[in-house]
């Protein structure tokens, strides 16, 4: 499966479980959920459908709504994007065909072909994910009886978690830091971008009294042991600067439909359209 689809399985779900592979547990739901990530990984195609919303005290920071496809047979994706925040809205398609991406936004023009391996959030990625896997190999190890698994009458199974207050282990004040370290990265990069493809949302510094409130992923598996839906809330309590108490509340839904079914249909892209592009840089 292409590493797009392992990005949005993992931005929703291997936060909190993804290392599962070097942990050893027993727990019926922790074994379940290993497997059912292990097949949605080798999966050819899919249709993942990805909603994102970050919130400070109850008010809309940014949301998204995706829809990405892949085959990862003829090596073709699109991604379909909607952002928006409290001022704009941006609608945004991806292509990846040729071996290249191409980016299409709505109001231009120009078609821009972007060469992913220059693209500066990719240190900032590989940062993200070694801190992540670091502290999920000492998070899990104190989880594994608190992931349940409940089995429907069609066959799928329910598997979740869900930790509010003492629940969550020690290792929350090291989430907590890890999000604003990597959230002011984000917004560093999007700063210094001038492309116009961001939008940005208004990230409050928290700086001080910074705790987890509550961890939730829940995740259904079908028949086939695939992950068809997943759903994660973290909330994040803190306070800015000058002392002002900020609730964030980052919720995620992502949606599986057609395993080893998707096409993805090439798009034209005329040549004179086409800009290189260097992500990141004006």
């Amino acid at each position: 499966m292409n590493k797009k689809i392992l990005a949005a399985i993992g931005i929703s779900g291997a936060l909190m479980l993804g290392s599962v592979y070097s942990i050893s547990a027993n727990t019926s739901g922790y074994d379940l959920y290993k497997e059912a990530l292990k097949k949605t990984h080798s999966a050819e195609s899919a249709t993942l459908n990805f909603n994102l919303k970050l919130e400070d005290n109850k008010k809309s920071l940014i949301t998204s709504q995706s829809i990405f496809k892949s085959d990862s047979v003829n090596q073709v994706n699109s991604i379909s994007t909607r952002m928006s925040n409290d001022s704009e809205v941006s609608n945004m398609n991806m292509y990846k065909q040729n071996e290249n991406w191409f980016v299409m936004k709505d109001g231009l023009d120009t078609v821009y072909k972007m060469d992913t391996s220059k693209n500066p959030h990719h240190s900032n990625t590989a940062e993200l994910k070694d801190d992540v896997e670091n502290l999920i190999d000492v998070m899990t190890k104190n989880l594994q009886q608190q992931i349940t698994v409940a089995e429907k009458k069609d066959g799928n199974h329910v598997i979740e978690l869900n930790l509010t207050g003492k629940e969550i282990p020690l290792t929350a004040n090291a989430l907590s830091t890890l999000m604003i370290k990597h959230a002011v990265m984000i917004q560093d990069n999007n700063d210094s971008d001038g492309s116009g493809f961001h939008i940005k949302a208004d990230f409050p510094e928290l700086d001080h009294d910074i705790t987890v409130k509550q961890v939730k992923l829940t995740a259904q598996v079908n028949k086939e042991n695939y992950i068809e839906q997943q759903l994660v809330k973290v909330v994040v309590t803190g306070k800015d600067k000058q002392d002002m108490t900020h609730e964030i509340v980052l919720s995620a839904d992502l949606n599986a439909t057609d395993y080893n079914q998707t096409t993805v249909t090439p798009v034209e892209i005329k040549a004179d359209k086409v800009v290189e592009f260097e992500h990141g840089k004006k």
